[in-house]
């Protein structure tokens, strides 16, 4: 997995957005997080790979996809 999905996954994990899924519905969230970002956020997996941090703007776009995803993903209770 490049470096720059890493950076999402570690943050949705870190930041507290996987805290109300289940444990066993974590690898199916990931798969279809990740699928997002490659084929709607494509700018900003290349934005990450590109700078090699994030950046409080790049931070704020994560979180944003985040905010995004997860309603729709069906995984929260």
């Amino acid at each position: 997995m490049p470096v720059e999905e890493q950076v999402c996954v570690l943050y949705a994990g870190v930041r507290g957005f996987l805290d109300k899924i289940p444990t066993k519905d974590i690898g199916k969230f990931e798969a279809g997080y990740l699928n997002a970002l490659r084929t709607k956020h494509q700018a900003t997996l290349d934005t990450i790979r590109e700078e090699g941090a994030l950046s409080a703007k790049t931070d704020a776009d994560v979180a944003n996809i985040l905010g995004e995803y997860l309603p729709q993903s069906g995984f929260l209770p």
